[in-house]
């Protein structure tokens, strides 16, 4: 059971480096969020899994089991659900695809309405930049 419990962790931290590969990798954004979901639920489910069977084979408490079996359920819950939300609002904002979309869902959802923000797939150093704006103060 010992070389399962090294076989789940090498394949989450596997998970792990390929997922910060992919964030530091994909070119846009919606590529981005599906390679830090790939860490969150592959990586961690792996790392639970493993933490599960540790607990089994030492023996110790049941009730360290069912929390991490519950936390491996709420990780496979909430992270593609998460995502969705944020590709969707990414979309909204009007962040462009590297290519364009193959079959564009969001588009049948949003229209032609979505809000379209210019600088959105600015690279972040960009967004640092000080914006120049006029402040003129106001008598009162």
């Amino acid at each position: 059971m010992t070389i399962a419990i090294a076989i789940l962790l090498i394949i989450g931290v596997f998970f792990a480096f390929i997922g910060v590969l992919g964030i530091l990798r994909m070119p846009d954004v919606f590529g981005r969020l599906q390679a830090s979901t790939c860490i969150a639920t592959l990586s961690t489910l792996c790392v639970n899994i493993a933490g599960i069977l540790y607990i089994i084979q030492n023996g110790l408490s049941a009730g360290s089991a069912v929390k991490l079996g519950l936390l491996a359920l709420f990780v496979l819950g909430t992270n593609p659900v998460s995502n969705h939300a944020l590709c969707r609002a990414a979309y909204r904002i009007g962040c462009k695809p590297a290519k364009p979309f193959v079959i564009d869902d969001y588009k049948d959802d949003f229209g032609d309405s979505a809000q379209v923000e210019d600088n959105a797939d600015k690279p972040d150093y960009e967004f640092d930049e000080p914006q120049k704006e006029d402040t003129e103060e106001e008598d009162v």
